[in-house]
């Protein structure tokens, strides 16, 4: 359970199927992918020291022998022992000449590969005048084509599989004509790749302006070449990819997960100062998880300074990381906080700090990958700078620490 992204629950327990005591994760779940890619893996270690060629999709699996039909059908007795052993059931079949795997057909006694449709299955495509993104409706034939000529063997093979193809691209509006090209070779070495930041606005085709357009001109007017940030900010770094709008189910899914949360009650955190609530930092409020703070440093004589934080653990978890750096020399550096305060303690000033929660959010969300948390507290040293005098600004282009509890290598 702890190498999956995400678990199915109901009433405390793990989802499974009936009759069936071990747990179980559904291909159409949101970690069903991962799952079957990590077990798969792990099979194949398995299968390493047999002799045959094979691959794994998911939970469809092909093998190539060299072996003749008695042997081969004692090699997938071989194989099905193995999955027997890991509490797994298989069906596999041997000694054949031609296969159907995902979207292609394997004839070896012809040595060709076609496209492959299942018995009454009609493909079915998004329309022209559909409201979505250009760019998907431009590459949607293109993208056929492209893999119809992939899964050909040849010219001949190519033109028998595309009617059905092409049929369905007629009905969905499109006047494009399927026609074969090879695929191209990959040769050269591979650039690295560019660090790039996408800006992905949703697309409406009720939308008259330009959103790109506007957002492409305010990297020009916002980050001339000599801006300090113009490095990091600009044309060739920052790029902008129109995302669908949420269809019908989205949106009903939403609605109802609004209203079902709606009437659940709202426990207070509480507070388990020793003190009380006149000793608590937040007057009771210690205890409350996935918050961004705010701290103001208020020193006779001079401005009163302000720190923007975050913690997705308890406030005062956070709070006792502060108390420590405040007291111990060794962690002068580990806030822009801490050593504020430690240079008006070599100044001898006397200081107060008053704490106070500005924002709640949630932490990194493996599934959605998106971490509420952290983008609140940038929006906050963004537009709030009052609140953040003692921030770097250097924090807006910081990588989500949150997201490094859920990858394998940080579980025990």
């Amino acid at each position: 359970m702890n190498t999956k992204e995400a678990i199915l629950f109901k009433d405390g327990k793990p989802w499974m199927k009936k009759g069936n005591k071990s747990f179980n994760v559904t291909m159409g779940s949101w970690d069903g992918a991962e799952v079957a890619d990590l077990v798969g893996l792990y099979l194949l270690s398995k299968l390493s020291d047999l002799d045959l060629d094979v691959g794994l999709y998911r939970d469809d699996g092909l093998a190539v022998l060299r072996l003749r039909p008695r042997q081969a059908e004692l090699m997938k007795k071989r194989i099905c022992r193995i999955f027997s052993e890991l509490g797994l059931r298989i069906t596999a079949s041997a000694n054949l000449k031609s296969v159907n795997f995902l979207d292609v057909n394997f004839n070896l006694e012809t040595d060709l590969y076609r496209p492959y449709m299942k018995p009454n299955d009609t493909p079915l495509y998004v329309h022209k005048d559909s409201n979505h993104p250009k760019n998907i409706l431009k590459n949607i034939p293109l993208s056929i084509n492209r893999r119809l000529s992939a899964i050909s063997a040849n010219e001949d093979v190519f033109n028998a599989a595309i009617p059905p193809y092409q049929e369905a691209l007629l009905k969905s509006g499109y006047d494009f004509q399927l026609k074969y090209e090879p695929p191209l070779s990959r040769g050269g070495r591979k650039n690295r790749p560019r660090k790039i930041v996408w800006f992905n606005p949703p697309y409406s085709c009720h939308v008259q302006t330009n959103v790109g357009a506007k957002f492409l001109s305010l990297l020009n007017k916002h980050f001339p070449k000599d801006h300090p940030l113009h490095k990091v900010i600009n044309r060739n770094n920052v790029k902008v990819s129109y995302k669908c709008m949420p269809n019908l189910k989205q949106k009903i899914a939403m609605h109802n997960r609004r209203f079902s949360t709606r009437n659940e009650p709202q426990t207070t955190p509480g507070c388990n100062c020793q003190g009380g609530t006149a000793e608590c930092p937040l007057g009771g409020q210690c205890k409350t998880q996935g918050v961004i703070y705010r701290a103001d440093i208020i020193t006779p004589g001079l401005d009163t300074q302000t720190y923007t934080g975050l913690t997705s653990r308890t406030f005062k978890e956070r709070y006792y990381g502060h108390t420590h750096s405040f007291n111990h020399r060794d962690s002068t550096s580990s806030t822009t906080l801490s050593s504020y305060l430690w240079a008006l303690k070599d100044q001898d000033r006397n200081f107060n700090i008053s704490w106070r929660i500005i924002d709640r959010g949630k932490p990194f969300n493996p599934v959605s990958r998106r971490c509420n948390l952290c983008t609140k507290e940038k929006f906050h040293i963004i537009f709030q700078p009052e609140g953040a005098s003692l921030n770097k600004r250097s924090e807006m282009f910081s990588t989500c620490r949150h997201r490094k509890k859920d990858l394998l290598c940080n579980l025990d």
